[in-house]
């Protein structure tokens, strides 16, 4: 399975340890998954990383991340989020690489939900498809609507 993440979910990721996001992180560190991204995703990790990442574990993790990311040669040029045309990137990378999933927490990309064959969710919906697990708040819906029938 391949996926891309969104630079803003690396960021999000650090606000709690156990976040969806680490999750999936693991998961590409321990070579379950592929991570791709072009040279113009990894220039905005390390970026990003270098300018807003100030706990050392973290920092150390996300780079071992980085580290284990194939880089994918990007010649697609899409026009699909005239909003947001920095998104852009991301949709061309997953295109060019044959990605199964965007993973992001931007509107702009969760609002196409797909482009091609790329399915893009953000990190819970990913993880919950990925696991198997059944989302705990899905459970207590279904409880409660029992309840007031």
């Amino acid at each position: 399975m391949k996926i891309i993440l969104d630079t803003n979910i690396l960021i999000d990721a650090t606000n709690d340890n156990f976040s969806f996001t680490w999750k999936i992180i693991d998961l590409v560190l321990q070579g379950k998954i592929l991570a791709v991204a072009s040279e113009k995703i990894l220039k905005e990790y390390n970026l990003i990383i270098a300018r807003n990442i100030k706990n050392k574990n973290d920092k150390q993790k996300l780079e071992d991340f980085i580290a284990r990311v194939e880089i994918i040669l990007v010649n697609k040029k899409l026009n699909i989020i005239p909003d947001d045309p920095e998104d852009e990137k991301f949709v061309e990378c997953a295109v060019e690489a044959n990605a199964d999933y965007i993973i992001s927490s931007d509107s702009h990309l969760l609002n196409l939900q797909k482009y091609q064959n790329v399915k893009i969710l953000n990190p819970k919906d990913f993880w919950y498809k990925y696991s198997g697990e059944k989302d705990d708040e899905d459970e207590w819906k279904d409880l409660f609507r029992n309840i007031l029938k």
